[in-house]
């Protein structure tokens, strides 16, 4: 063999070399940018993850406990209405207390997220609650009972719905939560594979092949 030709094969073993260096790299590249993407999703999921967790404590965890303060001013409202001791002034005074009270939990209630079918039903309940406050101006005790029992159901309705949507949205996080845990799994898997290219570009450095180039014979 020549020593052009020993040249020429030991440059290529080097250029084999700096191709499997090269496809590591790229390799490496790639990964990394997996794991940035993962780690991006990651963090959106968990970002909506605490969205679902503060909508069900504002908007239904807090609803349910107004639409429990509803349903007992309304309860008082039902209960003295067909009381026969209070006279109808005694009466009048503590119905229209009682809606007072309503009224402000309704600013509280109408700052929340409604659904579509929530936002009916408590338009409902409110009109009931503004027949109630006439059936006290007549004082007609016993159809302002009726409209009370009605308010009740409508009141029930809502509170349903609280549950179901409740349920929505922890269904929502748990998915979520899943996501993340496959994500991390994934990640897990490519910080290995990054390790073991890792491993592999220490040992090609190591395993530089040096050029040498025989010395002419001496002529002499």
């Amino acid at each position: 063999m020549t020593y052009l030709s020993k040249l020429i094969l030991l440059i290529m073993r080097d250029i084999n070399t700096i191709n499997k260096k090269t496809k590591a790299a790229a390799v490496l590249i790639f990964v990394t940018i997996l794991l940035l993407i993962s780690n991006y999703f990651i963090g959106l999921n968990s970002k909506k993850t605490n969205e679902s967790i503060k909508a069900i404590y504002n908007d239904r965890l807090m609803v349910s406990h107004y639409i429990f303060q509803y349903t007992n001013a309304i309860h008082q409202i039902k209960i003295r209405a067909i009381q026969i001791n209070p006279n109808d002034s005694e009466k009048q005074n503590f119905v229209s207390k009682r809606l007072q009270s309503i009224h402000r939990i309704d600013k509280k209630y109408l700052a929340t997220v409604l659904t579509s079918e929530e936002k009916k039903q408590f338009k409902t309940f409110q009109n009931q609650c503004a027949a109630i406050g006439t059936m006290n101006q007549n004082k007609d005790w016993q159809k302002l009972t009726q409209w009370s029992d009605q308010s009740l159901q409508t009141l029930e309705v809502l509170a349903q719905i609280q549950i179901d949507e409740g349920k929505t949205e922890l269904t929502t996080a748990n998915t979520l939560h899943n996501g993340n845990k496959i994500f991390a799994q994934f990640e897990m898997g490519l910080f290995i594979i990054l390790g073991c290219l890792s491993a592999y570009l220490l040992v090609l450095k190591k395993m530089k092949i040096k050029i040498k180039i025989p010395e002419s014979p001496s002529l002499n």
